[in-house]
């Protein structure tokens, strides 16, 4: 980026305005007295930047001079790669943003949306732009006594930096640079570091106990540097108010008129009081009559209500006596019931031992059945154990398991595809001799009249002739064979193993178990419904 001009007004002490223009290419220092606007003037080119324009509250407030209601306007024209902008922006009062190049105009949101496209930065939801909000470019923003301070980036920053960094670390890590570069950081790390503990080395830890002293130090100077900025912007104003009284001959009357007004804000300081006053004793009377009023409206109620019950109660009192007369004789009723009662009382007591005998009785004769009836179950339920006791050792004593089956047929299997494999390449044989030789193999006599096929290497002895070796397939047949072989050894193995001399006998002993096994979930089933308790 490339900035052509900047011109400020009504921006803090930039009362007045200030425009730098015809700026260049290269190193530009702007030169001034102590306070004549130099970090001011800096500002609002962030402001015009960074900040909304629609900023409000205490940072948008900052920006006015002091004790002025101004509209502050900041413009900017700088190029950004061959392209010219122009950049308008006024806060506060009639907020806008106004932003043109090359006879295209972006207004307020559009303006703001079009400048964070330009300069990549991320603009902040609420209140003035901070450090982190002003992408890669706030990476080379050096405000006034921030030199040394840490960086505040927001993720957004952080990813293009470390895709920049990645960039530029890929290409200086590779060849003489990348080995020059991890000799350097070896070396500094061994000035710092122990090598075996990694360990900080004394330097170290003194640098470190400096740099926390004087960031120390500078957080106290920072502090006391704002405090005296503010105290100059302040004075700078009482300043321009001063001299614009003096240069109008009105100080002695603007003086005058003061001691009036204070005069006027005591004497109205102490009228406020007394009607403060007055309003607090009035508010107090206003609660207790209100509090009177209650209380008064509550006697009149209950004198009301008292009348009402007095005469509610003659019928009361009536009913009263007449139910004491009730009561007498319902007293003496109750004493002839109670009489009544202890001879039926005693009635009900035989009664009640008397049935109570019946009722033992017939409980005994129902124990007495359901003992029998439980006894036969139990009798039932004894024998249906003992078979299945039975039919689990039987279970028990069969080897054979579903996976064990399962590897027996898959050698079944494979020795079949093996076999039908070396068929497959044997030698048929179909030998007619023209007169009565005889043909020998392997030393015994062969049936000229039929064929023989060949899976191996056979010698035939031709009587008159001599000999004839044949190999069928070569040496490849051989190793079929010796496949073959080699499995039919470990199926015997694995029917040895569990007892059986063939996969049939296996399967006939596999699905007696299984019979068995369904015959002890029945059984199980029967004892479950035969004695569940």
């Amino acid at each position: 980026m490339l900035i052509r001009r900047i011109a400020v007004r009504n921006f803090r002490k930039l009362l007045h305005g200030a425009e730098i223009d015809e700026l260049k290419p290269g190193l530009t220092v702007i030169v001034g007295d102590n306070e004549e606007g130099k970090s001011t003037l800096l500002k609002a080119l962030q402001s015009a930047f960074f900040d909304r324009y629609k900023l409000t509250g205490d940072a948008a407030n900052d920006m006015k001079p002091f004790g002025s209601e101004v509209r502050p306007e900041v413009e900017v024209d700088f190029d950004v790669g061959q392209t010219s902008y122009r950049l308008k922006k006024g806060f506060l009062q009639s907020s806008s943003a106004l932003l043109e190049s090359d006879g295209d105009r972006w207004k307020n949101d559009s303006a703001e949306d079009r400048l964070r496209d330009i300069l990549g930065f991320s603009p902040p939801g609420r209140g003035a732009a901070k450090e982190e909000h002003r992408g890669l470019s706030g990476l080379l923003w050096v405000e006034q006594g921030k030199a040394f301070a840490e960086l505040d980036l927001n993720q957004d920053t952080r990813n293009a930096l470390h895709e920049a960094i990645e960039g530029e670390v890929g290409q200086v890590t590779g060849g003489e640079r990348g080995r020059k570069l991890l000799e350097a950081v070896q070396k500094n790390y061994d000035e710092y570091y122990t090598k075996k503990a990694g360990r900080e080395k004394e330097v170290l830890k003194k640098a470190r106990a400096a740099v926390e002293s004087l960031t120390d130090e500078f957080e106290s100077l920072e502090n006391e540097l704002k405090q005296y900025d503010d105290k100059v912007d302040t004075l700078e104003n009482l300043k321009n108010i001063l001299a614009r009284y003096e240069s109008e001959d009105r100080l002695a009357q603007a003086q005058t008129d003061m001691q009036k007004a204070q005069n006027a804000a005591r004497e109205l300081e102490a009228v406020d009081a007394q009607i403060d006053t007055a309003g607090a004793r009035l508010k107090e009377a206003k609660t207790t009559f209100e509090f009177a009023q209650a209380a008064l409206q509550t006697r009149k109620d209950k004198v009301k209500r008292l009348q009402e019950v007095e005469t509610e109660a003659e019928p009361v009192t009536r009913n009263v006596e007449n139910l004491e007369e009730k009561h007498r004789l319902a007293t003496e009723e109750r004493d002839r019931a109670e009489d009544r009662l202890r001879v039926t009382s005693a009635a009900l007591e035989n009664a009640k031992s008397n049935r109570i005998a019946a009722e033992r009785e017939r409980k005994r004769a129902e124990i007495a059945v359901s003992l029998e009836e439980l006894d036969d179950r139990i009798q039932r339920a004894r024998a249906i154990q003992t078979e299945t006791a039975r039919d689990r050792e039987t279970a028990a004593g069969i080897p054979i398991d579903k996976a064990t089956l399962a590897t027996l047929h898959e050698k079944d299997r494979e020795l079949e595809n093996k076999r039908a494999a070396l068929e497959a390449v044997a030698t048929t044989l179909d030998f007619s001799p023209s007169d009565d030789q005889s043909v020998n193999v392997d030393g015994q006599t062969w049936d000229v009249g039929k064929q023989r096929r060949v899976t191996e290497k056979t010698t035939l002895e031709l009587e008159g002739f001599g000999s004839l070796v044949i190999t069928p397939g070569g040496e490849d047949i051989r190793a079929r064979r010796a496949a073959v072989e080699e499995l039919q050894r470990s199926l015997d193995a694995d029917l040895q193993r569990v007892g059986y001399d063939s996969i049939e006998t296996a399967e006939t002993a596999w699905s007696g178990k299984n019979a068995l096994q369904i015959r002890i979930e029945q059984a199980q089933a029967r004892l479950d419904e035969i004695v569940p308790e």
